[in-house]
C-alpha cells in the first residue's frame, strides 16, 4: 500500500499562533518541531499497518519546514516550492491522502489560525457554492485523480468542517480545541502521539475496506474567489479567461477538480503580489 501525507502546521500539536509558524519569529522552531511531531506519530502508525510506501509533502508557507534528518527514515520527503501541485503535488497513484496538521477555512469560529491559503489574501474561496478551505480544495484535487482521503488532523474546528464535508466515514483526530484565533486547550504531544498512530492505523484500515471518502462535485467547476480587497482582486484579473464579479470577486470555471485547485492557487499567488 502507497500513502501520501500532506503536512501542514497550524493544526499541529500544541500550535497556537503565527509567532510559531511564521520563519521569521522566535518561536518559530517549537512550530517545526510539533509539525515534525505529528508527522512522524502518523508514519509510525502506517508503518505498523504495514505500509511501505510512505511520502510526506511539506505543505506550509515556504514548504521547508520539516528536518529530513529527523523524519522516520520509512517515509521519503518531498520538499520545498513552488509546486505545480502546491499542497498535494505528487499525490497521483497512491491509495489514500492523510491530511496532518490542518486548519479550518477562513472565517470559521473558534478555530486556530483559521484562513483559506492566504490569511492576508482570502475572504473565501467557493466551488460550485459550496464554501471550501484547504481541506476541500486538496480533497478535491486528490479525488480528481481517483485518491480518497482517509485522514484528518488537526484543531477541532477543522476536524469538523472535515467531516461535514467528507462525511462519517473519514477519520479524524483532533489535537487541540480553540478558545479563540490564538488560544487552544492543547493536548500534550506524549498524549496526541500514540492518539496519531491510532488514527493512521485506523485510516489504513478505511482505505483496505474501500470506505475512505472522495469529495466529488458534478463538472463544470464553478470557482469564486474573493479578497480582501479590490487592489488585491486587480491583481488576479490581469488573466484573460477570468470573471470579474464585483469589486473583489472572481469567477473561473475549470473542466475538474485538479484544474479548479490549481486555478485557486494561481489566482491566489497573483493576488498576493
Amino acid at each position: 500500500m502507497k500513502i501520501y501525507i500532506c503536512a501542514d502546521m497550524e493544526g499541529a500539536s500544541g500550535v497556537v499562533h503565527t509567532d510559531q509558524t511564521t520563519s521569521d519569529r522566535p518561536e518559530y522552531a517549537f512550530g517545526c518541531r510539533m509539525q515534525l511531531h505529528d508527522v512522524n506519530a502518523v508514519v509510525e502508525g502506517l508503518v505498523e499497518a504495514g505500509v511501505k510506501d510512505i511520502l510526506v509533502n511539506d505543505a506550509h508557507a515556504r514548504m521547508i519546514n520539516l528536518d529530513i534528518a529527523a523524519l522516520h527514515p520509512a517515509a521519503r520527503l518531498l520538499s520545498g516550492t513552488p509546486k505545480t501541485g502546491n499542497m498535494v503535488e505528487g499525490h497521483e497513484g497512491f491509495d489514500a491522502a492523510l491530511f496532518v496538521g490542518f486548519h479550518a477555512m477562513a472565517g470559521t469560529r473558534h478555530a486556530i489560525l483559521d484562513h483559506t491559503v492566504s490569511s492576508a489574501v482570502v475572504y473565501s474561496v467557493t466551488v460550485n457554492g459550496h464554501e471550501l478551505g484547504e481541506t476541500g480544495l486538496n480533497a478535491m484535487a486528490c479525488s480528481a485523480s481517483g485518491v480518497p482521503t482517509a485522514l484528518v488532523t488537526g484543531d477541532q474546528a477543522a476536524c469538523d468542517e472535515a467531516s461535514r464535508l467528507l462525511g462519517p466515514e473519514l477519520v479524524t483526530l483532533p489535537v487541540k480545541t480553540a478558545r479563540g484565533r490564538l488560544a487552544a486547550d492543547c493536548l500534550p504531544p506524549a498524549v496526541t502521539a500514540p492518539l496519531l498512530r491510532a488514527a493512521a492505523v485506523r485510516a489504513v484500515e478505511q482505505t483496505r475496506a474501500q470506505r475512505a471518502p472522495f469529495l466529488n462535485f458534478k463538472g463544470p467547476f464553478d470557482l469564486r474567489l474573493t479578497f480582501h480587497t479590490c487592489a488585491q482582486c486587480d491583481q488576479a484579473a490581469i488573466v484573460p479567461t477570468v470573471e470579474r464579479l464585483d469589486g473583489r470577486t472572481l469567477r473561473v470555471t475549470a473542466e475538474g477538480g485538479a484544474e479548479a485547485a490549481r486555478w485557486a492557487t494561481a489566482l491566489i499567488r497573483l493576488a498576493s503580489r
